[in-house]
């Protein structure tokens, strides 16, 4: 006899016949001393000496299944899809509706899904990264989740599968230089709409204005497993209700509101304490009156090097919302941390409070931590051109510090050009690969940053460069190498807002973004443990643990409503 798929139930209740088959007022069902599964099927449901534990079985199997998805923004949108599309695959082969049976709900406690894809990328999206791109480079750009994320863009959901389903749904997408990736209509509401009408054609219940207060399991005990979820809305006269709804699995994707690391918590998880990334750096100092970046707003420098120093206070840093300050271990002299360092490389943008940029950005992501800590307070370096450098090193075999290349670089333009002034210009220039004039040399500081940095030297701005010091060329020779910026205050990237933290991906089962501790629980997009960089990162990210959190829940309820049972041989 094979048993595909058995309800424990109904397999008890088969043995249970077996045993008492002398006393079975059922004879015909035990011809030539065997039970069909059929029959067993059919003496279930006609019996009727039923008691209450029979009319629950009849219950249980005949309610329809039901995912929540918290959160209408991208990857709840995409999860809600893919949920919807593989049920319809799992039951009819792509033939039948969500009414057979099913219902996947998507609670949106705003106005509007997607609110968040509407507004980024400055309103165009910024939907995924260069697919072409090796994963490894891919991957890099994720300062947490790196690992996890490498099963899911490999063999669940690739960066060619998420390219392929936008495309395939008639968005045509355009490549950037710098690998971000844009619908051709630069309109976030492209994207909007193919979600929402790859959403509502799969048959999935958009409730907007229904916020999900609270997520109870509902014990294995009272006979009907599940979540009970409780919902509120506010009615036109601002009247708040609440009810109650049973749902065989969730879906967690509430981005980086607390409410889902709350839901989360409540059911047994551990939450990694969420801190800011993707923010600029104000500096204070720098910007305001008689400061070295004051009048140079707008101005960039075309590569980058920022590199933060991590100090003693930044290290031993509290990751989970449990940790406190009592039970972190305390510095001593005889156990001090050896100091390291961040380092981070990209254009870099001078803005009316400070710096910005891909260099910022990517600094302040790999490094969330350690600026939360220090209370966004702290020293970054910035090293304004180490491509320079690299050529210098490479080409002319240049040896010693980054300084003492650049003092020694610097001290040549005194025979060269002695009579030109130093204030001018920089003289320093390197090969910079432009449309139409590959060889193009440009100057490795513009000329606005340069004449700032010599004032800021105290250089008169008469002396020439026959004139200048061994210690006016070492001044400059730190300034472009290692320029002191005294970070005052983060300040805001509007374009993306991402959080570091949120569930631990510990306690999570990557291949179908199931909890490990709660079956019928599943995770998506942001309120993991999951961020990135600016660029498309974490929109990939939205998508791939999206579609493949909607296929396990989708799963997680067929296979558990599966009425399958014994066939004789």
């Amino acid at each position: 006899m094979k048993y595909q798929r058995l309800p424990l139930r109904l397999l008890a209740f088969h043995l249970h016949i077996q045993l008492s088959r002398s006393f079975s007022p059922y004879p015909s069902l035990y011809n030539h001393g065997r039970i069909t599964p059929s029959s067993v099927a059919s003496m279930m449901m006609s019996t009727t000496t039923s008691t209450e534990q029979t009319s629950l079985d009849a219950k249980v199997a005949n309610r329809r299944r039901r995912i929540a998805v918290i959160g209408g923004g991208a990857s709840g949108m995409f999860a809600a899809t893919s949920a919807a599309d593989a049920i319809q695959r799992y039951v009819n082969g792509d033939h039948t509706s969500l009414n057979d049976g099913y219902d996947v709900v998507v609670f949106e406690g705003t106005s509007r899904t997607m609110s968040k894809v509407r507004i980024s990328g400055g309103g165009r999206c910024n939907v995924m990264h260069d697919k072409t791109k090796a994963l490894p480079q891919i991957l890099s750009s994720y300062p947490r989740g790196s690992k996890e994320l490498r099963g899911l863009y490999t063999k669940r959901f690739t960066p060619n599968d998420a390219y392929d389903w936008f495309t395939s749904r008639g968005v045509q997408l355009k490549t950037e230089s710098d690998g971000r990736m844009f619908p051709i209509t630069d309109d976030s509401q492209t994207i909007i709409d193919v979600i929402t009408r790859a959403a509502v054609k799969a048959g999935v219940e958009l409730r907007i204005k229904e916020k999900v207060d609270s997520v109870q399991l509902i014990s294995a005990q009272s006979g009907e497993e599940g979540f009970n979820v409780v919902i509120s809305s506010k009615s036109s006269t601002s009247e708040k209700t609440t009810n109650d709804e049973h749902f065989d699995a969730i879906i967690l994707a509430t981005g980086s509101f607390p409410i889902g690391h709350e839901i989360a918590r409540s059911l047994g998880h551990r939450i990694i304490k969420p801190v800011p990334s993707l923010f600029t750096f104000d500096a204070k100092e720098l910007i305001q009156e008689g400061g070295v970046f004051h009048g140079l707003a707008g101005v960039s420098v075309p590569l980058a090097r920022l590199t933060l120093v991590v100090n003693d206070e930044m290290s031993d840093i509290p990751t989970t919302t449990e940790s406190s300050p009592d039970n972190l271990p305390q510095r001593t002299k005889g156990n001090r941390k050896k100091k390291r360092t961040i380092v981070q490389e990209g254009p870099l943008l001078i803005t009316h409070h400070g710096i910005s940029g891909p260099a910022t950005l990517r600094l302040s992501a790999f490094a969330a931590r350690e600026f939360h800590a220090v209370g966004y307070k702290c020293e970054v370096k910035i090293h304004f051109c180490p491509k320079h450098e690299e050529e210098q090193r490479e080409v002319l075999g240049a040896v010693g510090s980054s300084e003492e290349i650049y003092v020694d670089a610097l001290w040549k333009m005194t025979r060269f050009i002695p009579k030109r002034k130093m204030a001018t210009g920089c003289p320093l220039f390197m090969k910079e690969g432009r449309e139409g004039d590959a060889d193009a040399n440009v100057p490795i500081i513009p000329k606005r940053l340069w004449a700032a940095l010599v004032q800021n030297a105290d250089i008169p701005p008469d002396t020439t460069w026959g004139d200048a010091s061994k210690a006016m060329i070492r001044s400059m020779a730190s300034s472009i190498s290692s320029f002191s910026l005294n970070v005052s205050s983060k300040g805001i990237f509007k374009e993306e807002f991402v959080t570091a933290g949120g569930v631990s991906l510990k306690e999570v089962q990557m291949t179908n973004m199931q909890s490990k501790l709660v079956p019928g629980l599943f995770f998506s997009g942001e309120c993991l443990d999951v961020d990135g960089v600016t660029g498309g990162f974490n929109f990939m990210g939205c998508w791939s643990t999206g579609f493949v959190a909607g296929e396990g829940a989708a799963e997680f309820c067929y296979e558990n409503s599966s009425s399958e049972v014994p066939t004789a041989e």
